[in-house]
This record gives structure tokens, C-alpha cells and sequence, in this order.
């Protein structure tokens, strides 16, 4: 009887702790979201529709409802509201900039009072606790260890190291141009953005890692399928409210649907691809054998770099490298296709420019001048690369509104590129916005594709190098001709790409 007494003493002592525990706890989230709601309520912004979701629902509505994503959401929401608005993601105030006097007085001015959010971007490292990028480029808060790595990686980048590249280039480009030539002869219809893919993922391994991926021959090949379900899981991640230290519960397999073990078994195999690269690197290195002076070398000889750490900077450079510029000639390719006078044009500057010559120099970069501005006008109208994010260390005032610290501050190339006011019918493509854009106050806050500050992307010239060699070169030598039914609808796979894949049927002139 005594003993039957103290079980029931201890599980209700228990059972009363445990209550306790979560009363307070229930107590302390409460409190701390009335102190949010309420050191945020002057800023404009829709009402929330859930107090602990915050606008969490109504971005799952509206989604569900359109078939949208949470960047043309934030869109809406920006007319609605103004250049200055805020939403709640969960428990979290996101404070959203699309004026460009406030992007730089935030992002350039005050750049020493933001850091980049760990809550983010660690789940854009990890992959359900399987790392992937880890603290690579893009994912890295700690602001000294970003510093030393973009130091190392910077000199790979410049536009005199990424001249002698262009070889590179067009190699790859010959290849990509014999791929085109088969799928003539196939005579079936192929997505433009899956051709894109491989040519671009080719690139970006010949020239900063000296890998042949054999990615635009062999249609077997694991590495688009493993960057896309890999981007996938990280936008899954970036989707679920639960931070990135829980997410790590799906590594336990009873936990894991098919979507999730496909993801994780993606990054895997991402990860052994590099680690294997880098030690067959590293001995070479070791035994005095000659190596290229490439991305992959400098990271390796400066020694300062832990083996992970060089394995996140080669899936950072091979997966963004890849997947951004893919994204880009896709969406680019979809416009020049539906503008007919545009694609003649950039014929006969190509005529004019190249003669009878193939391969492109270095030196004719410069000199196709509209195709300069075509180019400039797709980054504006189809911006692929992810907006600036940022925790504030300090209160700051922005457009006469007082921004408490511990806000997260946002904005998005978007915002800009289909705003009246600086392009007058933004939804219009037209290359000829770019012949003069002195008349644009602050425009290198306005245009910004590559994203801004000092974080901002290291590959924006490699890119528009690649850009320009492969879409004029595939131009030239191959007529594509649109599918019924495609669009420039986005899909949001942690990049923006084109739903509709660019379906083509490709010809010879």
C-alpha cells in the first residue's frame, strides 16, 4: 500500500513539474510575442492572422491558392502597404526595403550593425542536419571567418583571372553545342532549363575545380538530379518554422518519407563528390605534382582551411555557380524567344562583332553592347539570386520609422525591377532601359541582381562572362522555338527558375 502511495506521489510531483515547466515556458512566449507585437506595431504591415504563426498562414493560403511563391507574395504585399512594410514569419519581424534610398542608407551605410541570421541561414547549410553547404559563402555568420574566406577566394574571381578562363568557356560551350545538334536530330521537344543546367554545371567545374563532369553527355548523370533535390530539401527546411538544431531529427530514418531520405541522400552524395576532389587535390599537392592555379588550389595551399570548410566553399562555388547562371539564360532565353526583333538583333551584333569566328575572345565581351543590355534587362525583370538578410544589432531609423534591433531587415531585386516609378511598364521587356540609366538616382541600389553590400555575390562577373558566350554562341548556331502554354511563372527552389522549364523544339536555321 505504502509503495502503490509513493508511485502515485512521485508521477503526480512529476506530472506537476512537467505542467509547470510548460505553463512558464507557454507564459514566457507569450510575453515575449505581446513585447514583439508591440515594440513593431508603427510599422505598416497586414494584420496577422495567427498570434503565435504570425503571416505564416496567410503566405500558405495565398500560395496554396495561386499557386505562387512567397517572393510574388511579398510583392503583393509591397503595393499594398508601401516601401516600407512588416510581416511576421512565426515569431519572427521581418521588416521588408524596397525603396533604394533605404536599402543603402540599411545594407551600405549601417552594414557594421547587421549580421546575417543563424536561424536562416543555418538551415540553408544543413539539409535536415546533414550538412551541405555548411558555412560556406553564402551561409556563413561568423563575420571574421567570412572575411579570410571571400580574401582567399577573391583573386579566382577577378576579371583578369577569369580571362584566362575563356578557353574554358568556349570548350565547354563546343560541347554543349554538340549536345543541341543531337536533340535536332532527335526532333523531340527538351527543356531549355535541364540544357542550361548541364552546360552550366560543366562550366563552373572546369573552371574553378579542373573536373570533367562528363554531365552534358552522360544523361544518366547523378549531379543535376543531386543539386535539385538538394536545393529542394534546403527550401523545405527554410519553409518549416522549427529551427535547424531540430530539424536534425530527421536524421533518425523512422522519421524520413521518400522526399526527405532523397534529399538527404542527395546532399550525401554532393559532399562525397567534393571530399573526394579534394583529396585527390590535396595529394598532389603533396607530391609536387603539377596542378592548376585554380579556385580549388588556392583554397588548399592557403592551409589555413579545415577539410570541411574547403568542401563547403567547393558545393557553395559548384551548386550556386551552377544553378543561378542555369537560371538566368533560362528565363533570358524565354524572353529573346518571345521577342523576335530582339533575337535579330543580337544576331546581327554577334555577325558584326565575331565574323566567321566560333569561339569568343575575351575582348568581344566588351563589345556586344546590346546584347549587354539585353542581358541587363532579363537580371531586372528575372532576378534569380537571393535577397540580402539581416538581423539588426541596433535600433535604426529608416523613412522616418524607428526599426528596433533584433528585426530582421529584407528586400529583394524585385521590388525594384517591377516598380512604374523607375521602369516605367515593368511587366514590358525592353533591352533599351539600359542604353542610358544615369537618370536612375541610386541605381546601383536599384539594380542589383547579384544582391548588394559587401556580401554580395562573388561569381556576378563569371556569370555574365558564361551568360553571354554560351546564349550567343547557341543563338547562332540553333533556332529555338517555344512550346504552347510556356510562361515565366517562378518556382521557388531556394533560387528562382521558370515553372514551365523553358520547353522548346530546336532547329537548325
Amino acid at each position: 500500500m505504502n509503495y502503490n502511495v509513493k508511485m502515485l506521489s512521485i508521477i503526480f510531483y512529476i506530472s506537476l513539474a512537467v505542467l509547470t515547466i510548460f505553463c512558464t515556458l507557454s507564459l514566457y512566449i507569450i510575453v515575449y510575442l505581446m513585447y514583439i507585437h508591440w515594440i513593431t506595431s508603427h510599422i505598416p504591415g497586414p494584420p496577422r492572422s495567427s498570434f503565435f504563426l504570425g503571416h505564416l498562414p496567410d503566405i500558405w493560403k495565398y500560395k496554396a491558392r495561386t499557386g505562387r511563391v512567397l517572393l510574388e507574395f511579398m510583392m503583393v504585399k509591397r503595393f499594398e502597404y508601401g516601401k516600407i512594410y512588416l510581416l511576421f514569419l512565426a515569431h519572427q519581424p521581418v521588416v521588408f526595403l524596397a525603396d533604394s534610398s533605404y536599402v543603402r542608407h540599411v545594407f551600405i551605410n549601417n552594414h557594421k550593425h547587421l549580421v546575417k541570421p543563424r536561424f536562416v541561414y543555418d538551415k540553408l547549410g544543413f539539409v535536415y542536419g546533414e550538412r551541405s553547404a555548411g558555412y560556406g559563402l553564402v551561409t556563413n555568420t561568423d563575420e571574421k571567418s567570412w572575411q579570410m574566406h571571400r580574401h582567399i577566394m577573391n583573386p579566382t574571381f577577378y576579371r583578369k583571372s577569369l580571362r584566362d578562363f575563356m578557353k574554358n568557356f568556349n570548350n565547354v560551350c563546343d560541347r554543349f553545342l554538340v549536345r543541341m545538334n543531337a536533340i535536332v536530330k532527335e526532333q523531340k521537344p527538351i527543356s531549355m532549363m535541364v540544357e542550361f543546367g548541364k552546360a552550366t554545371c560543366e562550366s563552373i567545374s572546369q573552371v574553378s575545380f579542373n573536373i570533367d563532369t562528363q554531365v552534358i553527355e552522360n544523361p544518366n548523370s547523378k549531379f543535376l538530379s543531386a543539386i535539385r533535390l538538394g536545393l529542394e530539401g534546403t527550401q523545405d527546411n527554410m519553409e518549416n518554422p522549427l529551427s535547424s538544431a531540430l530539424l536534425t531529427m530527421f536524421q533518425w530514418s523512422f522519421l524520413q518519407n521518400e522526399k526527405k531520405k532523397s534529399q538527404i541522400e542527395a546532399v550525401r552524395f554532393l559532399r562525397n563528390f567534393a571530399s573526394q576532389h579534394v583529396e585527390k587535390r590535396i595529394n598532389e599537392i603533396a607530391n609536387n605534382k603539377d596542378v592548376p592555379n585554380d579556385l580549388l588550389t588556392s583554397l588548399i595551399k592557403d592551409g589555413r582551411l579545415t577539410m570541411d570548410e574547403i568542401i563547403d566553399q567547393f558545393l557553395t562555388i559548384f551548386v550556386a555557380g551552377q544553378e543561378t547562371t542555369s537560371n538566368s539564360l533560362s528565363f533570358l532565353l524565354y524572353e529573346i524567344l518571345n521577342h523576335p526583333h530582339i533575337e535579330e538583333k543580337i544576331l546581327n551584333e554577334a555577325n558584326e562583332v565575331l565574323g566567321d569566328r566560333e569561339h569568343m575572345e575575351f575582348e568581344d565581351l566588351g563589345n556586344l553592347k546590346y546584347f549587354n543590355k539585353v542581358m541587363e534587362e532579363g537580371l531586372r525583370k528575372h532576378p534569380v539570386a537571393t535577397a540580402p538578410i539581416r538581423v539588426m544589432l541596433k535600433s535604426l531609423e529608416v523613412g522616418g520609422l524607428n526599426i528596433p534591433s533584433g528585426v530582421i531587415v529584407e528586400s529583394s531585386q524585385l521590388f525594384f525591377g517591377n516598380d512604374p516609378e523607375i521602369w516605367p511598364n515593368p511587366e514590358i521587356f525592353d533591352p533599351e532601359r539600359f542604353e542610358n540609366v544615369d537618370h536612375i538616382q541610386n541605381f546601383t541600389t536599384t539594380h542589383f541582381p547579384f544582391s548588394i553590400g559587401r556580401r554580395d555575390c562573388i561569381g556576378r562577373t563569371f556569370a555574365k562572362f558564361e551568360i553571354k558566350v554560351f546564349m550567343v554562341r547557341v543563338l547562332r548556331k540553333f533556332k529555338f522555338q517555344l512550346l504552347p502554354g510556356q510562361t515565366d511563372r517562378m518556382e521557388a527552389k531556394l533560387t528562382i527558375k521558370p515553372c514551365d522549364g523553358v520547353m522548346c523544339h530546336v532547329m537548325r536555321p
